[in-house]
């Protein structure tokens, strides 16, 4: 009885002798995958910050392009208001010359009445000189 005892002992502090090794085995091995895990980790996040930096610089020269597209739609417009001030001073110039040529052809058709009144009174005239 004492034998088994002491075997049984024996083998139980066999166990984690033998489980020592395997448990090593596996830690280093468990370390190496952390290792490369973390190695594999560190690199995705290069390759996403590259990225990232890819995108920020084109969103840079996106906006700069959006800038200079906005400045010439500025001067575009103020082309263009300055092109429709034109126009309407010369619409203005326009109608101030319509309406001076409508006074010239009233002043014209007055003159012509006048005259006509003045030929008459001449006419008279003379019809009263040639009658006396």
């Amino acid at each position: 009885m004492k034998f088994i005892t002491m075997a049984a002992i024996a083998a139980f502090a066999a166990s984690p002798a033998l489980a020592d090794p395997l448990t090593r085995e596996q830690a280093r091995a468990d370390f190496h995958q952390n290792r490369a895990d973390a190695a594999r980790a560190q690199i995705q996040k290069e390759d996403a910050q590259a990225e990232a930096d890819v995108q920020q610089a084109n969103a840079a020269s996106a906006q700069v392009q959006a800038n200079v597209a906005q400045a010439d739609a500025n001067a575009l417009k103020e082309q263009a208001d300055a092109r429709q001030a034109q126009a309407n001073s010369a619409q203005a110039q326009a109608s101030i010359a319509q309406s001076q040529a409508a006074n010239a052809e009233t002043r014209a058709a007055q003159a012509e009445v006048n005259r006509d009144v003045a030929l008459d009174r001449a006419a008279e005239a003379r019809a009263t000189v040639r009658a006396n």
